[in-house]
């Protein structure tokens, strides 16, 4: 049975607010979704023009249900969308939940994605009452490894061909945060 409701709500944090996509929001997501380096781990290309974005976000729309959802992530001072971050998976129950993030490279090393993830996984665990909170990371991407360590997540492991991205199947460690 997934969510009984939308997990959507904007979420506050000092600097940033976890919000619904917009298309207004295209020019900003399209900034961090064109550069390689920040959509190195993603399961998506590095976007070429516009309008890939704006399909883009006719998809993060679209798919907001009641098993996934993602928030804009918008840096409160600059006024702009300086990358995303979902819940890409739920499980039957509604109790367990995979997430996943991505983050401008310009805005790397200052806090943002730890102050969004811990605001995102308190909100799950307090006000949805999720169970589980699990991520999975490529091994190459110590970033994240160690991001989420920051928050609290505990590695359970390596899953063999785990996850499929852009290059096929790919091995990922397992992180999980629990109540």
């Amino acid at each position: 049975m997934f969510f009984k409701t939308s997990p959507h709500r904007t979420i506050f944090t000092e600097r940033l607010i976890l919000r619904a996509p917009s298309f207004l929001d295209v020019k900003d997501i399209f900034e961090f979704c064109s550069d390689p380096a920040s959509s190195k781990y993603a399961d998506w290309y590095p976007h070429k023009n516009l309008g890939e974005t704006r399909a883009f976000v006719t998809w993060l729309k679209r798919k907001g249900s009641y098993n996934s959802y993602t928030w804009a992530i918008e840096h409160r001072e600059d006024k702009k969308v300086i990358g995303t971050i979902s819940i890409v998976e739920s499980d039957y129950s509604g109790k367990i939940l995979t997430v996943g993030y991505t983050l401008s490279k310009a805005y790397w090393h200052n806090g943002y994605a730890t102050e969004a993830l811990k605001e995102l996984v308190n909100y799950l665990l307090k006000e949805l009452f999720v169970q589980r909170v699990q991520a999975k990371v490529m091994p190459e991407n110590e970033a994240s490894c160690r991001l989420l360590e920051r928050v609290g997540f505990k590695n359970e492991g390596l899953l063999k061909k785990g996850a499929f991205c852009r290059t096929g199947c790919v091995d990922v460690y397992i992180y999980s945060f629990t109540r």
